[in-house]
């Protein structure tokens, strides 16, 4: 069978023929009767015919419906925005080769095509169109499906396709991969339909579409380095040993660190290592960073290390992780007298204090000072609050303030790890509980913050044959691992916390009430961010400040209009949301002055939004529709002029009759 083909062979009616003959053998016979074939290609017809696809069948079998088409442009507007300009530049070569590019996302989706019109309206007839999957799964073998499945340039000529319907066509696809990870962001796809097509205009052609895919993947590098600079900083900025990961789990880099370190040299796999195999698939299903933990190499050497693990996305996809390593030594230090409390934010797992609360309307200061309160009293802590306003840094700020803050801070979140691993998760297990288990078992999460504070996060998710087993914890303070039968003496404080009503659970028998009065001791509920919204000028400042730097602003001004925009909105997300709102208003703005335009759209559907399309109007007014002059007016960039004149769908009509 033939790897690859000349550029002879690319436009080589002979060639055609040759493979249209064994694919004829190979519907007939059902199997490979031998010829001139290359691999990739019949792999991918055997794949294809265990997929169930008709070799017969006369179109795309998946369209997508037109919600998820616009999820899918919002999501891949920055692929879209680099890639399309260069197509429309090359329309004259389009129509003279009778040819068409097309940009499909990571599922093979197309997005967006360009070309000769009487080609494009062919592939739409076979549903070549936006909104189309053109994958293996849904039309045999193809280069887009190729090239979606091996991330390589793949090129598929007529009778190579699987379905007879496509044996008129030619494409070839190049990959869009990102930096570092290699994870696929979309595919650039060229084809055509005429095989008399001559060799020059193949070369050319093919050539423009390595170019522009060329440019995008420097694009997408350039990006990585300027929006994600702690990638590469922490390969060789560090002193601690990192690992990056993509989202197969495969290790695809380390720094110098870890290349020269005795044991972490040696690891190719994280297969060879369960418990932070665990903890990665965990972020790369979640989304979540996975803070200092503490994992062992090898049951046979005693080196420990503290892991945190953080997710490395991109246009909401998770392309792989960070893992840092640091050897583990503050576990095994005797600690004579209470740290500072510096020192012992670093050292036990918190990042927060009452230091970093961040607000003085009444409703909020009124909860500090009962969470204070509450740090002189060791005793359990229950926290209520939607997501997103604060919890964590409540439970932390209580740990750093108890006379247990030089030990461990524990937290985990019930709702987020699955069932079947929170029970060994919680309370350990000892060697051969169950299949897979370390031979010398694993200790918990209680264990782990013997001593110290274990924070439950969304404990109304926790299932009810394990709250049966924390109840008897609360009430004995002990532990017995799963699988074992001695018990462990416990002495840790626990705070629990959830956004669920857990006596409409109680009700609802989702929740056990012995257990909701055993929590229930000292019980603080976390406003949420629109009951006290006279703090948000203040958290708005704070998060412009620890992030502005990271998109080079420097001395940002909130303008008065946008500063109504973010008090006025109900914020369904509380502080979590807030901060993800500045951090792509920040994205969005040009200059120094941050303006309603740069917010995202959801935040102008309320009744100011009228104010800033009659202002946008005005200005045109003002400026006899000179975009460029109305944009400095309103003090925003022409990009976002005209982002906000499609956005109100105004047209030269709304403001030409009135200059």
């Amino acid at each position: 069978m033939k790897p690859t083909l000349t550029n002879d062979e690319v436009g080589s009616m002979e060639y055609n023929l040759s493979i249209n003959k064994i694919w004829k053998q190979y519907q007939e016979m059902g199997q490979y009767m031998g010829g001139e074939i290359r691999m990739d290609i019949f792999n991918s017809w055997e794949d294809s015919k265990k997929l169930g696809i008709s070799p017969f069948q006369k179109k795309i079998n998946e369209i997508i419906t037109q919600t998820d088409l616009d999820d899918r442009l919002e999501k891949n507007k920055e692929l879209l925005t680099v890639a399309t300009p260069q197509i429309k530049n090359l329309s004259d070569l389009l129509n003279e080769s009778k040819t068409m590019f097309s940009i499909a996302d990571n599922y093979g989706t197309v997005l967006y095509s360009e070309g000769e019109k009487k080609i494009l309206k062919k592939a739409e007839k076979i549903n070549i169109l936006t909104g189309g999957t053109w994958s293996e799964k849904s039309a045999g073998t193809n280069a887009v499906g190729l090239a979606l499945k091996t991330k390589q340039y793949s090129q598929v000529l007529f009778s190579e396709h699987y379905c007879e319907k496509n044996h008129e066509w030619f494409c070839a696809a190049f990959p869009v991969l990102y930096p570092f990870t290699n994870e696929l962001l979309g595919v650039i796809n060229i084809a055509g339909c005429n095989n008399q097509l001559n060799q020059q205009h193949i070369k050319l052609i093919f050539s423009e579409a390595n170019q522009i895919s060329k440019s995008i993947n420097q694009y997408f590098f350039k990006y990585a380095l300027r929006n994600h600079l702690f990638l590469n900083t922490a390969l060789e900025g560090v002193e601690d040993a990192v690992f990056i990961v993509d989202g197969g789990k495969s290790i695809i880099e380390k720094n110098a660190a870890a290349k020269s370190h005795s044991l972490l040299s040696d690891v190719q796999t994280l297969n060879s290592i369960p418990k932070l195999n665990r903890f990665v698939e965990f972020v790369l299903h979640n989304g979540q960073q996975v803070l200092r933990e503490e994992v062992c190499l090898h049951h046979k050497n005693k080196q420990k290390f503290i892991c945190s693990i953080y997710p490395v996305t991109f246009q909401d996809e998770i392309l792989g992780a960070v893992i840092f390593f640091r050897k583990n030594t503050e576990l095994s230090i005797a600690k004579p007298q209470k740290p500072n409390r510096i020192q012992s934010r670093d050292s036990q797992s918190t990042r927060y204090s009452f230091d970093d609360m961040i607000g003085s309307s009444k409703a909020f200061t009124d909860i500090v000072k009962k969470a204070q309160k509450a740090t002189m009293i060791d005793t359990t802590v229950f926290l209520s609050g939607e997501t997103g306003t604060g919890k964590e840094l409540f439970a932390q700020s209580i740990h750093q303030g108890s006379n247990r803050s030089d030990k461990p801070f524990v937290a985990i979140n019930c709702g987020a790890v699955p069932h079947s691993l929170l029970e060994s998760e919680l309370f350990g297990y000892e060697s051969g509980a169950f299949t897979g288990a370390k031979s010398k078992g694993s200790p918990g999460k209680f264990e782990l913050a013997q001593g110290g504070t274990i924070f439950l996060d969304e404990i109304g998710d926790m299932p009810l044959d394990l709250q049966v087993h924390l109840l008897r914890l609360l009430e004995e303070r002990v532990v017995t691992r799963l699988g074992g039968g001695k018990p462990i003496p416990l002495d840790v404080r626990v705070i629990a916390a959830t956004h669920k009503n857990l006596k409409e659970a109680v009700q609802k028998g989702e929740f056990r009430e012995d257990l909701l009065y055993r929590l229930n001791v000292i019980q603080l509920r976390i406003p949420a961010l629109r009951e006290r919204s006279s703090d948000i000028p203040a958290l708005i400042y704070h998060f412009i400040n620890i992030m502005g730097g990271e998109f080079g602003k420097r001395d940002i001004v909130v303008q008065p209009d946008t500063m109504q925009y973010l008090t006025q909105y109900h914020w369904p997300g509380n502080i979590r949301e807030l901060k993800n709102v500045i951090q792509q208003s920040l994205f969005n703005m040009e200059g120094n002055s941050l303006s309603p335009f740069d917010l995202p759209p959801e935040l102008l559907d309320c009744p100011v939004e009228e104010d800033e399309k009659d202002r946008l109007i005005e200005a045109m007014i003002q400026e006899d529709g000179n975009v460029t002059n109305a944009a400095k007016i309103l003090d925003i960039s022409r990009a976002t002029m005209y982002r906000k004149i499609k956005q109100f769908q105004l047209t030269a009509e709304d403001w030409k009759g009135k200059m």
